[in-house]
């Protein structure tokens, strides 16, 4: 069937043109100076500059503080991860230091991906013990008041710049806890999101930015704060011996 204008659907001038300059962003590596951006889409370097602020604003580009060049914020990858959760490719890089880590802990070991309003899991490795944390693969947990989320907060600003707008309260409770883990290059969680249960979570990076958290949990009584410290210099160990972070 050839589409004519009565057949074709009608575009929203406005939403067409944010979504070329999305592509535009993200089509540029090392990020996007205003005039390219407006230039390659054919738009005004005013009419550019107003729909670079509203997406700026609303957490999906951000920029870089030399050049002010444009580049894409991990929102839409957040977006994404909310129906489908596709990380295969991480997973299998990952689930090496998950088999490791299980093994020197005999704790469940997790992999872990910021979704738009929390996190979710996608993969694990449980412990052999009886008494142990069941992690379900595409299960989610909160940002806030947890190792993992605490992790992702402080290593993705963008993430905790929007989570900061969105939920103020929570923020204010939880920000020096944030800016501690960014300090040590990890979080633990004594029995804050759940009691009995103590967590240790690292940062996961990739090409310099960091795309997920790493975590080992277990029952308080066998994962007294000096033992999670130590489980969470082991993870990052494991980590940069395979090559990541």
């Amino acid at each position: 069937m050839v589409e004519t204008d009565s057949t074709r659907p009608h575009r929203v001038q406005s939403v067409a043109r944010a979504f070329a300059l999305l592509e535009a962003v993200g089509a540029a590596a090392e990020g996007v100076r205003l005039s390219d951006a407006a230039e390659s889409v054919g738009l005004s370097r005013s009419t550019a500059h107003n729909l670079l602020a509203t997406l700026e604003s609303l957490g999906y580009v951000t920029q870089r503080s030399s050049a002010g060049r444009y580049i894409l914020t991990e929102r839409l990858t957040e977006l994404a991860r909310g129906s489908v959760g596709s990380d295969d490719a991480l997973r299998d890089t990952i689930h090496p230091v998950l088999d490791k880590l299980a093994s020197i802990s005999t704790e469940t070991c997790y992999l872990a991906v910021p979704a738009l309003r929390d996190y979710v899991y996608i993969d694990t490795v449980e412990s052999s013990q009886p008494l142990k944390l069941a992690v379900p693969v595409g299960g989610h947990d909160p940002f806030f008041g947890t190792a993992i989320g605490h992790v992702l907060l402080a290593f993705r600003p963008a993430t905790a710049e929007r989570l900061a707008r969105e939920q103020p309260e929570e923020w204010a409770r939880w920000q020096e806890h944030v800016a501690a883990v960014h300090e040590l290059g990890y979080a633990v969680d004594m029995e804050d999101y759940q009691p009995g249960l103590c967590c240790a979570a690292v940062p996961v990076r990739q090409h310099g930015r960091v795309v997920a958290a790493l975590g080992v949990s277990g029952p308080a009584s066998r994962l007294p704060q000096d033992r999670l410290r130590e489980l969470a210099i082991t993870a990052s160990h494991l980590l940069k011996t395979e090559g990541i972070g």
